[in-house]
């Protein structure tokens, strides 16, 4: 084991077993985003804890282990493994024997399934963060392997059946983890960036878009909206900023905007932190036109800088919007609909402002890392006072 100052050998070792930039800066995906948010709201609590980040990376071939603002971070590297069809075994290894390596008192799993077996082979006292929901996800996803969908559902419900606790960021994820084990009902912190960089009122009428592109977000809804409403909204812009999880249907997306579209849609590349907070400064609404989604955290980070949201009413996003206060809802693939809001947000900059500053007052109250990380906090106070038992089902052997 890496040396530890004499004070952390006094202080129980809290492992975040996530998904983590090994760079800290080229953040990809909202599992990323809310672990960034969490770790800000967990740093005033280093005289209680020892925080530790375990990350599997492929972007790196060896091992990294770095302290940077009081928090231990393990980058485990795979770029060395690419000849592996699907490397699952290394990964399994390496969590496996960085935890034997940490020796945590408590492991905090973030929705990345495989390296929970790992927490469960190890019978490491654990619980759950339920971000995605595989069993309603899954069979949505396109651009991966045949039989992939399968394998999300069962390895899903192969963890869940191996916790004991979880932590739930929406009421929904509440209702699918039901009757497994306790729960703690704890929304995604957003990083400080995000409230202090309070958007300015803007004329401009631009709709942001800011996800995977892939059918499972339903973004062709949005051009095809776009493409409806720039006839009589002629400064009308759409921006979409996000990476290519499906190429084939990224192809034909790019195909409608430009062959078939009347100008004003544009695509960017996925941005770093920095760059997300300034396109959403820039925009006038935030759209999110999803078939399913948990607690996306584009949706917190938009309220929290006071930018409206127009998304669909599916899964845990209408416990973040309130329609008519915050934002509003409609149902996936309803482009009439999605019209319809757009267009009264774009021609009433009141309307904006009032949304706006409603949905920021209330991401202040639910959202701030020192209110997630408080409670995360109790949290883990809880379930260190229970007996090991309660929340260390029977360990599943691995070899080693």
């Amino acid at each position: 084991m890496h040396a530890h100052d004499s004070s952390a050998m006094t202080r129980p070792r809290i492992v975040l077993l996530s998904d983590y930039p090994a760079d800290h800066s080229t953040f990809t995906g909202g599992v990323q985003t809310a672990t960034a948010g969490l770790l800000e709201g967990l740093r005033p609590y280093q005289r209680v804890f020892d925080f530790h980040l375990v990350a599997l990376s492929s972007a790196i071939a060896a091992d990294v282990r770095e302290k940077r603002d009081g928090v231990w971070f393990h980058f485990l590297g795979l770029d060395g493994y690419r000849w592996l069809p699907t490397r699952v075994p290394v990964r399994l290894l390496k969590i496996y024997r960085e935890l034997r390596r940490i020796c945590p008192a408590l492991v905090h799993c973030h929705a990345n399934t495989i390296p929970c077996l790992a927490v469960i082979a190890g019978g490491h006292r654990r619980v759950l963060t339920v971000h995605g929901i595989g069993q309603h996800e899954a069979r949505l996803r396109t651009g991966r392997p045949p039989g992939s969908a399968w394998a999300i559902v069962r390895l899903e419900r192969l963890v869940h059946a191996h916790f004991s606790a979880f932590i739930c960021v929406s009421g929904y994820a509440v209702g699918v983890v039901r009757g497994r084990g306790a729960t703690f009902s704890i929304p995604n912190a957003v990083e400080s960036r995000f409230f202090e960089a309070h958007a300015e009122p803007t004329t401009a009428q631009r709709a942001l878009y800011m996800g995977v592109i892939a059918p499972l977000k339903r973004p062709l809804d949005l051009v095809r909206a776009h493409m409806e409403l720039r006839c009589e909204l002629p400064e009308l812009e759409t921006v979409f900023c996000g990476r290519v999880e499906d190429a084939a249907y990224a192809k034909h997306l790019h195909f409608i905007a430009a062959e078939r579209g009347s100008g004003g849609v544009r695509f960017l590349d996925a941005a770093s932190r920095a760059r997300a907070a300034e396109q959403l400064g820039q925009a006038a609404v935030l759209v999110l036109p999803s078939a399913q989604e948990n607690a996306p955290m584009i949706v917190a980070e938009a309220m929290a800088m006071g930018i409206p949201v127009v998304a669909t009413a599916v899964g845990g996003v209408p416990e973040l919007v309130a329609h008519g206060e915050t934002g509003f809802l409609y149902a996936p693939g309803n482009v009439e609909a999605l019209k319809g809001h757009l267009r009264r947000l774009m021609v009433d900059p009141a309307l904006r402002a009032r949304l706006g500053g409603e949905a920021r007052r209330r991401a202040q109250r639910r959202f701030a890392p020192a209110t997630v990380g408080a409670a995360t906090i109790a949290a883990y106070q809880h379930m260190l006072a229970l007996p090991a038992s309660a929340l260390s089902k029977s360990p599943m052997p691995i070899g080693v």
